[in-house]
Formats: C-alpha cells, structure tokens, sequence
C-alpha cells in the first residue's frame, strides 16, 4: 500500500453560502485578492460559482453553489452550511496518485482527468485535490491573473507571513494518526496539549505544509466543531509578523478576536467570517 506523494499545498476549499457577499467580505476585511473567477453556467440554478482568492499568500478556492439541494455542493451547504470541504495538493503525476487510491481504500468523487477530488469520508472527512500542475505557476507571468509576492502581505496593514499550519480536528487522535499516517506516509512530528481547546493535538509535515490533528480531551471548541460539522479542517493558520498589530488592524474593521487553539494565537470568531476559522501565530 503505497501513500501519497505530497509536494505542495496549491490551496485550501471551502464550501460557501453566497459568492458576492464572500468575496467583498474578504478583500474587505483581510486584503483579499480574486485570482481566477471561475463563474458557473448562467443558464444553470443548481450550478455552483467558483474563484481563487488569496489572504496572506494562501490561496483558497471557494465554491458557492446557487441554491442548497439534494445533491453534490448543494447538499453539503445545506447540511453543514459554510465550511472547510479540503485542500488541493500538487503530487508528481496524478495518474499514479489515482492508481494508488484503491490500495490506501480511497474513494474518487469527481475525476475530471487533469485532476480528482476524494470523498471526504476516507480520510478524516478532508477531500483531498490531487493535481499535478501548480497554481503559483499558472497565476503569475501570462497566466490568469497576478499572484502577490510573500512580501507585499507583509507590508499590508495585517503583517501576514504565509501558512503555519492546517488544524483537522477528529473525534479519536491514535486511529486518526494510523489513518493519515497511512494515506500520506507521513510520521507524527509532534505531540502537544492544548488546553484553550480542550484538544489533545498531533502534527505532521505534509509536503511543504504542517497539519495538526486535534482531538477533544473533554467538551471545548473541538467538540463543539465535531458536533457541528464532523470531522475535517478546522482552522487555517496564518503567520503574522506582529499580533498587536493584527489586532488592532481588525479591531477597527468591527472584528472580535479571540484566543485560538494555542498559547499566543488570536483567531476572528468563525461566524463573523463565513464560518471559516481563520487562527494567527507569531
């Protein structure tokens, strides 16, 4: 059973309930820049509105389906309303990425040739984007839209550096780790408590990229999430440069702030952002 090759994050995928009301809500508030509007068939009230937008050199892909249904995108807004669905991740060929899917028991969703999601169901309730390409290759120079250097979020009046890390959470931490252990071949770099979220926590290197599985140790915001959408990405973290001054920066643009789920964190309460929680590290 060989793992997955993971080389890169290309971007994290959301699920979202309103296009236009998200998007404004990001360059808004955080600076946000669209890279790629990916619209849907105008024609079409089931169809599902897509683009990528970048928050502090992180791309996103959100996707927001017209209406709730009974079906594919629609179906999870109904059922979980805005969240985390998962991460597209660069590989060195997708076609031996799809072969191995059968041995680690994964299930594909939606093959679209260049590229296929899994069912979140397989692996921690995270659908994993499989490509070969690189968005940061094909959103700079003649691709489709510009891509901001690390160093012009720096200078913006957040002071974001880039990803820390990818918090998951999950109802059982040892089950968990033998499962991503399994699917991406990675090993447990370390092992912490957390106490503000009452979580017990696990961290891999997953290419370029640390994931941290939290459990919960009792009731808490893990628990709380569990409860509320399952398991599957729980935050993303950004680096900051100052948090006094990202404080204070979202403070003024009518934000609360909170502890996030370590020492020395700070996060924006995820239903004052689409219920997207967004965790800043020093």
């Amino acid at each position: 059973m060989q793992p997955f090759e993971l080389i890169s994050i290309n971007h994290l995928n959301a699920i979202v309930d309103g296009y236009d009301a998200t998007v404004e809500h990001l360059c808004t508030v955080f600076d946000a820049q669209v890279n790629l509007p990916i619209p849907g068939n105008p024609d079409n009230p089931d169809d599902t509105d897509a683009c990528l937008i970048t928050v502090g050199d992180v791309i996103f892909e959100l996707f927001a389906p017209r209406r709730r249904g009974e079906r594919g995108q629609g179906r999870l807004l109904e059922r979980f309303g805005d969240h985390y669905v998962g991460v597209e991740y660069r590989v060195p060929d997708v076609a031996v990425a799809r072969e191995r899917c059968a041995g680690l028991d994964v299930r594909i969703i939606n093959d679209l040739g260049r590229f296929f999601h899994t069912y979140p169901g397989s692996c921690l309730g995270i659908s994993w984007e499989l490509w070969d390409g690189d968005w940061r290759e094909h959103l700079g120079g003649d691709g489709p839209g510009p891509l901001h250097p690390r160093a012009y979020w720096r200078d913006q009046p957040l002071g974001l550096d880039g990803l820390d890390r990818v918090s998951v959470a999950v109802r059982d931490l040892e089950p968990a780790i033998d499962r991503l252990s399994a699917v991406t071949g990675a090993s447990v770099l370390e092992r912490t408590g957390h106490p503000q979220a009452v979580a017990a926590g696990a961290s891999f290197q997953l290419g370029d990229t640390v994931f941290e599985l939290l459990a919960p140790t009792s009731d808490g915001p893990v628990s709380a999430h569990l409860d509320r959408n399952g398991e599957g990405i729980r935050s993303t973290v950004f680096k900051v440069l100052d948090l006094g001054r990202l404080e204070k920066h979202l403070t003024e643009k009518g934000l609360d702030l909170v502890p996030g789920d370590r020492e020395n964190t700070l996060a924006v309460r995820a239903e004052q952002n689409h219920n997207l929680l967004f965790e800043f590290a020093e």
